[in-house]
Parts: structure tokens; sequence; C-alpha cells
């Protein structure tokens, strides 16, 4: 049998070798392929999506903050920031095409740094990193986003995006910036409630992812990101103890009593004394939450819990209290005025030097004498000072609400001397917060019963279940009805006949205290000229319904608690009184406006116009006439400032029915 030709037998050799090479290779890829889609294919999709996705997480809109009647007070809305992906910063990205002629990072930092507000060289700089994130601007104002957005579009500048994020707008502004405080461009609360109340308030984080490319290019061409939520999660909404309308009167006070005074700083309070929730509180100097990095540190901070002052005379009743529990005086207990008294080394005085001979013991109220003060402290002793001023709930924080509340100092009565024992009775020694002093009257005006002190009423879940309720909370019982009757009939005495006429409102009832203090030096003692003015008070004396303190600063020219805090009492309260529709003790002493005049005009009064009235002109009229005129029609007036009237809504002419709500202004 003849052999095959060798080359022949070779190339079958060859054949079966590449056959079988290939038959592996084919079994190799076709297992890889099966362990990567079937036995590793969830890791593998995950990888995909990993290189494929980009993701961002963001948080929906905080929870708002209303006042006691559902007025909004803090917002949040979404809106857009601005970032670059600096790999998309080019006009053609493919780069074996001719590189087009225009430098797109700098016509993109020309066109936009006006509509931004920024400096285009930095935007420039911006623009050039190299990165595929950055933020340019966060929580662009509505108007900046439409000019930006029109750039973009018009220039068509690649590579900038538009993300939304929640954004906190504070309606009224600086009104109660110090209780609301403020958050950060990371939706976290920074100061005041928002801090306090964080983790009720923030928003849910919702993520949210946009497809891209090898190079991290977007590749949805119209900006639109991929939700990945369903809906927009709701959060809870805290209703406070606030009254709006209080809350406006007692803010432009404040500003009146700075501009007038040219205090360095200045603090109301209003409290419900019978269950202990502030309607009103606020600070100065203040701040708008809206551009909170805008003002200095100094101006976030809420006097009316943080500040430590000595308290001075409005102290004076709290230790009379405290003289009437222990059984050594009474109100007609005779005491020994003689205008100064000597305590060890040290001499005090009266105010103005001089004494009043023997008097009972509530003329030392009613007239502030300091020597029947200090003869009542060294009776009482440090170990009863002290006890009974912890009592009051001094030397430690009301347990308010609100952050960064100041405890107080309180002496450790083992180190007082008789001068320490001395002088706390007349507020000296002893530092307080406003809101503890408050605290400490508001016992004395509803019968003894010491109250802890609450600003939120209620936190409601989006579905309306309360999830959180405030109310009356009595720490404790200091002192008896009977006392605190005694020392109420006093403190009206005060400014019926005494040192605080300045707080007198015609027609109601007022008991009050005017307070002037020393400052104390950061060098220590008390620095010269400088001063703390204050008064305290409630309305009506016999039955109160509301209880205020106004805490003055350091004020320049009249510095007297009377002088310069008592008619910012009286005014504010006068205003609040009327807008309340809360009738005074003795209409009598009020003027009757049916027939009179005011000046040369002839007090208007409302038409009928069947079950409904038409309103009158107020322009010029007082805002006791005007409540006179609406209560005539079971009208409810709801006044801004003080004065004389100059704008009123609904306006003269208008048809209103009975129990509607007219507000008018004054100046």
């Amino acid at each position: 049998m003849k052999k095959k030709p060798f080359r022949l037998r070779d190339a079958r050799k060859r054949y079966h070798v590449y056959f079988l090479l290939v038959l592996c290779a084919f079994v190799v890829l076709t297992g890889r392929l099966f362990w990567m889609q079937i036995v590793d294919g969830g890791e593998m999709s995950r990888r995909s999506a990993a290189q494929t996705t980009d993701k961002i997480r963001r948080n929906t809109p905080r929870g708002r903050i209303v006042d006691r009647n559902g007025e909004e007070l803090a917002v949040s809305i979404m809106v857009h920031s601005l970032y670059v992906n600096q790999k998309e910063m080019n006009d053609n990205p493919d780069p074996s095409r001719p590189v087009p002629a225009r430098d797109t990072a700098r016509v993109a930092a020309d066109k936009l740094a006006p509509a931004l507000h920024m400096d285009p060289q930095e935007l420039y700089k911006d623009f050039t990193l190299q990165g595929q994130f950055l933020w340019i601007k966060r929580m662009l104002e509505p108007q900046e986003y439409e000019s930006v957005r029109k750039i973009i579009q018009d220039e068509k500048l690649p590579g900038l995006h538009f993300l939304t994020e929640s954004k906190r707008y504070y309606t009224k502004k600086s009104m109660a910036a110090q209780v609301l405080g403020f958050v950060g461009t990371d939706d976290s609360g920074l100061y005041g409630l928002e801090l306090a109340l964080d983790s009720v308030l923030k928003g849910a984080e919702t993520r949210h992812t946009k497809r891209i490319d090898a190079l991290g290019r977007a590749l949805v061409s119209n900006d639109t990101d991929l939700d990945d939520a369903k809906e927009t999660p709701m959060v809870a909404t805290v209703y406070l103890t606030l009254d709006s309308k209080m809350q406006f009167v007692i803010e432009d006070a404040l500003d009146d009593a700075m501009k007038r005074t040219k205090a360095q700083g200045a603090a109301i309070v209003i409290m419900d004394p019978h269950t202990g929730a502030i309607l009103a509180m606020g600070s100065r100097p203040t701040f708008d939450p809206n551009k909170f990095g805008s003002y200095p540190a100094d101006a976030w901070v809420n006097r009316a819990v943080s500040m430590n002052y000595e308290p001075g005379s409005v102290f004076k009743p709290i230790v009379g209290t405290m003289g009437l529990s222990e059984g050594i005086i009474t109100p007609t207990t005779p005491v020994n005025d003689s205008g100064r008294i000597r305590i060890a080394d040290r001499v005090i005085q009266n105010w103005d030097g001089s004494g009043m001979g023997t008097v009972p013991f509530e003329d030392v109220i009613k007239f502030s004498i300091n020597t029947g003060m200090v003869q009542l402290g060294m009776k009482l002793g440090a170990r009863r000072e002290i006890e009974w001023a912890k009592k009051y709930g001094f030397g430690q924080a009301t347990g308010i609400e609100l952050p960064g509340e100041a405890e107080g100092i309180l002496y450790d009565p083992k180190n007082m001397y008789d001068p320490d024992i001395a002088t706390f009775a007349i507020g000296q020694g002893i530092a307080v917060t406003p809101l503890q002093e408050l605290r400490a009257i508001c016992a004395i005006a509803n019968g003894g019963e010491l109250l802890k002190p609450y600003i939120i009423d209620r936190i409601v879940a989006p579905n309306g279940e309360v999830i959180r309720k405030g109310g009356k909370q009595v720490v404790r019982r200091v002192i008896t009805p009977e006392v605190a009757a005694q020392m109420r009939a006093m403190m009206e005495k005060v400014v019926s006949e005494g040192g605080g006429k300045t707080a007198r409102i015609k027609g109601y009832r007022i008991a009050g205290k005017t307070g002037t203090a020393q400052k104390i030096s950061q060098y220590g003692g008390y620095a010269a000229g400088e001063y703390i003015a204050s008064f305290v008070g409630f309305v009506p004396a016999d039955k109160p319904q509301y209880a205020m303190l106004v805490v003055l600063d350091n004020p320049r020219g009249a510095f007297y608690g009377s002088q310069v805090s008592a008619p910012i009492f009286r005014d504010t309260l006068q205003q609040i009184l009327v807008a309340k529709g809360i009738q005074p003790s003795d209409s009598s002493v009020l003027p009757s406006f049916e027939g009179k005049e005011t000046g040369e005009r002839v007090v208007p009064s409302l038409t009928p116009r069947g079950s409904n009235w038409i309103l009158p002109e107020f322009t010029g009229l007082d805002s006791r006439t005007i409540a006179k005129i609406l209560q005539a029609g079971r009208l409810i007036l709801a006044p801004y400032g003080s004065g004389s009237a100059y704008r009123q809504a609904p306006a003269a002419g208008s048809e209103v029915p009975p129990g509607a709500k007219v507000e008018v202004w004054f100046r």
C-alpha cells in the first residue's frame, strides 16, 4: 500500500490541533459567559449600574414652623443649585475631530458671572479644574435660576447642570429670629428651634440617579434626573405658643427702644402666667435668618434665655414673698428707713439717698426702699435666701425647649458674708436670665405655682396625628395663695401709687416692679455708668392674663427702669389688651367717645347695612378710639405699631360682617 505524502499528514495534524484549540476556547468562553450571566450575573449587573449611573442624595423639604394660630413662620421650598462637570465642558468631546475655536470655560465664566454675582476669573478656575462634579452656587433665587438657565440654553454651554434642593424661607424675616434660628446649606439646623428640633423638622433623604457614559457625561440630554422616589415624603409641622400679633408688637417696641435709648441690647418676653406658654419673645440686636451669614454672631443670641445679669429691684417682690412666707414680716410691719444702712464695711443707700422714716413694709416694695429690703435680708440669712431662690428656680435652667439657655449664678450660702446677704435682698450678687425672672413673677401672679415655660404648643404629623403636645407643667408650689395675693396687692400699688406710675394704663389694674441695676464689669466689680433697666409686671392685677418683662442693656441717657422700660411695658401691653378685646377693670376713667370730638374732628361711627357694617375712615385716630368704635359692631381690632392711625384694611367704605377683623397701622 502506498503511503500518503508527508505534507498531507502534516496538514491534517495541524487541522486537528487547531480544532482542539478552538473547541477549548469555545468551552472556556461559554463557561465564562455562563459564570458571568448565570452564576455571577447579579454582581455584574451591580457593577454595570455603578459605572453607568451617578447617584445623588438630597433632602426633601423641612417641616413647617407656624405660630399658635397656624400662621407660617418658617417654610421650605425646592430650589435649584448649579454644578459643573468639567469633563463635559467642551463643544466637541470627540478627540479625533478638530478642537472648536471657542474656549467654552471662558465663555461660560464671562456670561454667567453677572447673573450669579460672582467673579468671572474665579468661575473660570472652577470650570478648568479636572473633575466631574463641583458646586458652583447653591440655592439659587428664582430670578437667578431663570437668568442662568437662559444663558446656558442660549449659549449652548455644555457641562452645566441643575439639581433641586430644599431651601428654608423665614416668611416674616427677622421676626422671632433668635427663637426660630436657621439652617445651613446641608439642611441641618444650626441654631434656635431649627437646631433643637432638627430630627423632627428635617426632611427625608431621597436617592436620585442619572445615566452617564464612560467619561461621566450625562446621557439624558434635557438634564432631567431620574428619581427613585415615587413621591415626596411629608414631615411634621411644629406649632409654637407664639402669637404672631403679639410678636409683631414687641418686635416693633424693641426696634423703637433700641433707636431711642441707644441700648447695647434688649429683650422682651410675654408669658401666660397660668400655663407657662410663651406668647412672645424678642431679642436685640437681631438678624434676618434668610441671610444669617451677613450678621455678626452676637445678633443670633437669644438674650431672653441666655443673658445673665443682676436683676436689681425687680427681684425685691421675690425676696418679699420669702419674708412673708417665713413670717418675718407682714404688709403692715413697720420698717425704719433712714436712707442708708451700714452692713459690716459697706454702706447701702436708697437710690436718692433720702429716707422716709418709719413706713409699713408694703411701702418698702411700693417705693423700692433699699434699706428696708436689706433689713429683711439680714433676718432671712444666707441659707434661707439661697434655699428660697432655688425654690423659685434660680441657679438652674428653666427647661424651655430653646438651646443655649443659661442657668444663672447663685452664691453658696457657706461663702456669703453679711454684705452679700444684704445686697442679695436688693437683687445684687445673684445672676438671673430674663426668662427665670419672669417665671418667678408668674408664680406670684398665678397664686404660687412655679411653672415650666414652654414654647412648643404641639407637633402634628402629616396625617394630622398630634405626636407631641405642650401644656402646663407645675414644677412645684413655691408660696401659698395668701402670700401671692399679698404681694400682688403690693405690686399693684407700685404702679398706681409708687415708682412704677409710668407703666399705668388707664382703666386697667397693673401690677409691676421697676428695676435699675449696675452692670458687672468684665474686669470685676461694677462698670461705671452702665446699667440694666427693667420692668416686670402682669395685667390685670386681680386676674392676670399676661405677664411681661422688659430688659434694656446699658441704655444711654435716661437709664432708670421707670424712665425707659416701664413706658415700653405700658405702650406694648396697651396695644395687646385692645387687640385681644380685654375689657378694662374700670371703664369710668376712660373718655366717652359718643358725640365727643377728638381735636377738631368728630369721632366717626359704623354705618349699618343689613346685618353688616360699613367701615369709616380711621386715619388720625388712636387705637383706643378705634377699638371703641369697632366694639359697637362686634368687630375685632388688629393693631400694628403705636400712635395715630395711617392705614387700615379693609379700607374705609368696605362692608364687613360682625366678628370680622379690621387691621389698622399706627405711627
